[in-house]
């Protein structure tokens, strides 16, 4: 009898069965909201309405936008194809527009819209006055809009206008046809509608007090079980009268249990602003650690007049980071050991490029921490705050950047002006981040920034974070000439350093033609993907036999994504850009212990098998796993019991392959096995100290039969609203449930309820397997996906999509009278540009060809440069 043990082992991703388990709460604008609290924050995100492209007026409160495409955020501009690298995104003017009410409660309030990131450069209007313009697409802003609005029932109209298209005042800066990322449009992360008080706490990105703004809470020092930690909390009055006012401020563990509290009194005058500094000792309490990576809160109340008047908790974990030169990471006081492995990481995803909502971001840091990476490096920006909201959550060390990539702009000063406050809302917006290791104040490979601009954002970073545990870091040689803390790339025993990238760069041929042996898409097979896992291994291998100083370092990269400048995606991540794993995702995860243990993933002892017992399956069958010997049975019989390979390359990695020679050979079940082949099994068994832990069934595939399908939630809920998706995948198996790896079919779904398919429709499977992405209506309820393939059998699953936890503020019948969000079964891509005449069009052809030139002997410098010091 056939097992489907291997089914699971394979596709790890694949959730077994369509009901998810948990809903999270993220972070709003950088705290948690309190019960009953007079702060108010409400989902932005529902109920807006979007045109691509420029239209007059459309600023104005009467302007006629019902033609327009109903939209939720976050919003990408367009659905994408596999294959959106290249400038094939568009880049413009984008309009939203909303209409929303405020309940005559909020008479006496502070009202403020609160934007995470809209890409590009942006200005905001309310009821026809402009509110607001930003410019960087990665960092939040805030703008009080308190006095343009209606606060008597009557609606409100906020429009946005969203420009994605290149400019070089502002950071990233460098044109995205010359650029290894893209940065597609829109509004593209969360958006919130926030209410306080006349007396508050202030929002951060409206202070102007350096290391201060709303709630800032730091570990000073650690003594034992014992820590010292300062809060820093800033104050406004906005009410017509001085107030006397009391600050309380309590540390709480992980389930809002008090464990110490301070208070302060204060007067403030009307219209004045205050920071007050609190200190907090507390014995026996849990520290962060990546192992253990404890979470508390602190809640900071506001008393006036014997009444709490505002209320919010901010989330930290107490730890100290000290970097000691040669003896390497102490965290907490205590040596950390173990190396730093990890991977770099852009934001994008398939088909939807950017606008990834909170559900994506927080699965993308489980499915790297289960994976074996101890760290993410941000490449080459600011992430989504869930993002980091995860990383705290999984125990994932980590770094956030300001945005850059081979560019600084000497001619205009404002772009340098904007650089600089930049850093300064870059620290305020992480600085309460348990799980930031490193700031990349410096823009990224910039050997061009003088050397004090550099020092400049070096010192502003210690400016606002003026407590132990900032370090900036940039390359070695930029790092050294501006005084910055860390290296990447170094070698002195005395400076801590990084491997911010390997693994890539030495298998490219040319950095015009970007094929590598490490770059493999899905759909080229298990030899392509087995070899490039070995090549990873041995690549790996060396990070693990540097000194002490040398922290560890990052794969380029964790995830496949789609670039600014190449025509092809980069391929060489450990998983593919719909977030299904590669076999090197499972060389990695064999590197941790089998006895090591995380809070919240799935850990212990482990085993893959890289061959899929195929007509075209090489010989050899490896094995990853984290065990001491394998015993491996083959048709019946035990081939051997094998420890790791000896391989010289392989001799530092914690855990190295296991390589069982000449055992597969599909002559032998085509002479001996025809009448019997759904008996054919490989059985592998990880044995520690002689016991066996693991084992793994892996059962020949016999002829196609049907779609399976799959939720892949990660134990994460589907939250109807409007823009959260989830990932199905529609498995082809034979009769008995088996993978079949070489089916390229394609697979055609059907949707009822509420839901939407965002995806191409149909979809072809790599390796067996076909994905759609399924988004949420506004409308909680159920949702049953169909999944047809031709001449196989069909299936049919259920999952439920769960209200809103944050109250939504839009206008349901606004929405309703607008144009329908558009069904596409495939898509068009839509270029920005307009039809030029034929010898222009070849001009601009031969344009964006000497700029991948160009690029790529910036890129051949900086591997040159990194090589000659590695």
């Amino acid at each position: 009898m056939k097992k489907s043990i291997l089914i699971y082992l394979f596709t790890l991703l694949l959730s077994i069965s369509g009901i998810a388990v948990k809903a999270q709460n993220f972070s709003t604008a950088g705290f948690y909201e309190v019960a009953n609290s007079s702060r108010k924050v409400f989902n932005f995100n529902p109920g807006w309405r979007f045109f691509k492209g420029d239209v007059k007026n459309a600023e104005q409160l009467q302007f006629d936008d019902s033609a327009w495409e109903a939209a939720n955020l976050p919003h990408g501009l367009e659905i994408l194809g596999e294959n959106a690298s290249g400038g094939r995104n568009y880049q413009g003017i984008a309009w939203y527009r909303k209409q929303f009410q405020v309940s005559k409660k909020t008479a006496d309030a502070k009202v403020y819209l609160y934007f995470e990131a809209v890409m590009g450069k942006c200005q905001v209007w309310v009821n026809g006055k402009l509110a607001t313009e930003h410019f960087g697409g990665y960092l939040p802003f805030a703008v009080d809009i308190t006095n343009l609005i209606n606060k008597d029932a009557t609606p409100n109209i906020v429009a946005v206008k969203a420009d994605n298209s290149d400019d070089k005042t502002y950071l990233p800066g460098k044109n995205q046809s010359g650029l290894d990322f893209t940065y597609m449009g829109g509004i593209y992360r969360d958006t919130y509608l926030i209410e306080t008080p006349s007396t508050h706490v202030t929002l951060t990105e409206l202070s102007t007090t350096v290391a201060g703004g709303g709630v800032f809470a730091a570990t000073v020092a650690i003594n034992g079980k014992a820590a010292k930690i300062e809060v820093r909390t800033e104050l406004a009055n906005d009410s017509q009268q001085a107030n006397k006012i009391t600050l309380q401020t309590t540390l709480e563990d992980a389930n809002y249990k008090p464990i110490k509290k301070t208070t302060q009194k204060i007067d403030l005058k009307a219209g004045e602003s205050k920071q007050l500094s609190q200190q907090l000792d507390v014995k026996n309490v849990q520290f962060w650690h990546p192992d253990n990576p404890y979470l508390h809160y602190i809640k900071t109340e506001i008393v006036v007049n014997g009444k709490v008047v505002d209320a919010m908790r901010t989330r930290i974990g107490i730890r100290l980071f000290e970097m000691r030169g040669k003896d390497g990471l102490y965290i907490n006081k205590e040596p950390y050991e173990a190396k730093l492995i990890g991977v770099n990481r852009h934001q994008d995803y398939t088909y939807v490029g950017n606008a990834l909502p909170n559900s994506g971001q927080w699965r993308d840091v489980k499915l790297l921490r289960e994976g074996g990476s101890r760290i993410i490096r941000a490449g080459h920006y600011p992430q989504d705050p869930a993002f980091y909201d995860a990383c705290d959550e999984f125990g994932m060390l980590t770094t956030t950047a300001n945005p850059g990539w081979h560019f600084f702009n000497f001619k205009e000063p404002i772009f340098e002006k904007r650089l600089y406050e930049d850093t300064h809302n870059l620290v305020r917006r992480d600085r309460n981040l348990a799980s930031i290791l490193m700031w990349e104040t410096a823009l990224n490979e910039t050997p061009q920034q003088p050397a004090e601009a550099m020092n400049k954002m070096h010192k502003i970073a210690h400016e606002e974070f003026p407590f132990p545990g900032m370090f900036t870091v940039t390359d070695y040689q930029e790092a050294k000439k501006a005084g910055l803390d860390l290296q990447y790339h170094g070698t002195d025993p005395n400076v801590n350093s990084f491997n911010r990238e390997y693994g890539d760069g030495n298998e490219v041929d040319n950095w015009s033609s970007q094929n590598a042996t490490t770059r493999v898409k899905m759909e080229w097979g298990e030899k392509a993907l087995l070899n490039q896992a070995m090549i990873q291994a041995a690549t790996l291998n060396d990070r693990f036999k540097t000194p002490k100083s040398r922290l560890g370092g990052a794969i380029w990269a964790g995830i496949d994504h789609q670039r600014g400048y190449h025509p092809d995606p980069f391929w060489g991540g450990l998983l593919n850009g719909l977030r299904l794993p590669k076999y090197v995702y499972y060389l990695y995860k064999s590197q941790y212990n089998a006895d090591y243990k995380v809070p919240g993933i799935e850990t212990g002892p482990m085993l893959f098998i890289a061959n899929e017992l195929t007509q075209i399956s090489p010989k050899e069958i490896v094995i990853f796993s984290n065990c001491d010997e394998i015993k491996l049975t083959w048709l019946g019989k035990v081939v051997g019991i094998q420890k790791p390979s000896n391989d010289p390359k392989f001799k530092d990695l914690p855990h190295a392959p296991f390589v069982f020679e000449n055992v597969f050979d599909f002559a032998e079940i085509n002479t001996h096995w025809r009448s019997k082949t759904n008996q054919i099994e490989l059985i592998a068994e990880g044995m520690i100290d002689g016991k066996v832990v693991v084992k793994t069934v892996k059962n020949y595939a016999e002829r196609t039969a049907g779609v399976k399908l799959t939720v892949d939630s990660q134990g994460l809920d589907l939250v109807a609203d409007g823009s959260d998706f989830i990932p199905v995948r529609a498995t082809i198996v034979d009769t008995d449930g088996i993978k079949k790896v070489l089916a390229s079919t394609e697979v055609y779904f059907e949707i009822e309820g509420e839901g939407e398919i965002i995806s191409t429709n149909p979809v072809k499977a790599e390796m067996g397997v076909a994905t759609v992405l399924v988004r949420s209506t506004l409308k909680a309820g159920t949702i049953k996906i169909k999944g047809f393939a031709s001449g196989l059998n069909t299936e049919t699953i259920t999952l439920e999509s769960k209200p809103m936890i944050k109250k939504p503020l839009y206008d349901a019948n606004y929405l309703s009278t607008s144009a329908k969000v558009k069904k596409e079964k495939g898509f068009v891509i839509q270029e920005s540009k307009i039809d030029l005449p034929l010898d222009v069009q070849e001009l601009h052809k031969e344009i964006k060809n000497l700029q991948l030139i160009i690029t790529g002997k910036e890129q051949d410098l900086m591997e040159f440069r990194s090589k000659t010091k590695e």
